[in-house]
């Protein structure tokens, strides 16, 4: 199989890896659940998952490879319930979302049905603004 970015692989030597990222980014639905991500500054984002119905103990938050995944741990309604309307959603999930690899994941907060996920992007010492005194 091939993919968009093979014509790039001879120049780009040792970015086969971050191709292949971008590549699987572009192949997930993210409809389901659905999610907002903002951006607070220049170095924080969060991103609020809507997860109506589910319990703390459902949700699974992990990180691997720059990957984070967020999947439900439940199989879905309850075969005992007889539903005469069915408008929230419980089905089960995975949600994943390619971090950079200056960005970790700094606090998961899960409140009144949002999955709050707080990212913080790591600035080394010597990227950061330096103000040097002038003699």
């Amino acid at each position: 199989m091939t993919n968009t970015w093979d014509i790039y692989l001879p120049h780009a030597v040792g970015l086969s890896d971050m191709f292949h990222r971008l590549d699987s980014m572009s192949s997930h639905n993210t409809n389901y659940p659905p999610y907002n991500l903002i951006k607070h500054d220049s170095s924080n984002y969060e991103i609020q998952i809507a997860l109506a119905g589910f319990k703390r103990e459902e949700i699974e938050v992990s990180t691997e490879s720059n990957i984070l995944k967020v999947a439900s741990k439940t199989s879905g309604s309850d075969p005992k319930v007889e539903y005469l309307h069915k408008g929230v959603s419980r089905r089960s999930f995975v949600f994943t979302k390619q971090l950079s690899d200056d960005v970790r994941v700094v606090d998961v907060a899960f409140e009144d049905g949002l999955l709050i996920i707080s990212l913080e992007k790591i600035i080394p010492d010597h990227m950061k603004r330096t103000t040097y005194e002038v003699k």
